[in-house]
């Protein structure tokens, strides 16, 4: 089945597809914003690599809808939502613990937050809390490999499994997708109004 996924929940930007029988993974990975937001460069990247690729034979689509970067998942949703509107196609929002806990579903997954606070997913459901002392203890955890935790009994996971981890999630016939698309599902952002 032709799917797409798109990860901008962290500095560096993911597409994961399968696509005519075959898995593409690109990463994007620039330091100017504006370059890194730059759809043009990612479209024509997958059309330079992907034989006869286009965008109306994509069956599934799927986003990293966080913890992570909330702009970027803003980013991925507006995409995905305008590619529903032309395609007529649904697509399907994915946490990024259940993403990093796809092929350790026995251990918690944690993501270290911008205010190291952290997100966690324990017995099927996703948490935030503002300590790591607040996440069961004891038990055998699942993390990123950048936000440098000091766990014992860890097993650190790169970014872009998040990506490939979703595709396999996607492909799947049950369903482990957000009840909602919309990013920002686990903790509610406050927003302060500076005068």
């Amino acid at each position: 089945m032709n799917s797409i996924v798109v990860d901008f929940t962290s500095d560096r930007h993911f597409i994961a597809l399968n696509y005519a029988q075959k898995r593409y993974f690109f990463d994007f990975k620039e330091e100017s914003l504006k370059k890194r937001n730059d759809w043009e460069y990612k479209i024509s990247t997958l059309k330079e690599n992907i034989p006869e690729f286009t965008f109306n034979k994509i069956e599934k689509m799927a986003y990293a809808a966080g913890p992570g970067s909330y702009t970027g998942a803003r980013l991925a949703f507006t995409f995905l939502d305008t590619l529903s509107l032309i395609l007529k196609k649904k697509f399907f929002a994915f946490s990024n613990l259940t993403a990093l806990q796809h092929k350790f579903p026995d251990r918690i997954a944690i993501i270290k937050g911008s205010k190291n606070d952290f997100f966690y997913r324990y017995e099927e459901c996703d948490h935030y809390c503002e300590s790591l002392d607040q996440i069961p203890k004891g038990k055998a955890y699942v993390v990123l490999e950048n936000d440098q935790l000091c766990l014992e009994n860890m097993v650190e996971l790169k970014f872009e499994e998040i990506s490939k981890n979703i595709l396999d999630l996607v492909l799947k016939p049950e369903n482990k997708a957000l009840s909602s698309n919309y990013p920002n599902y686990i903790k509610e952002l406050n927003y302060v109004k500076s005068r």
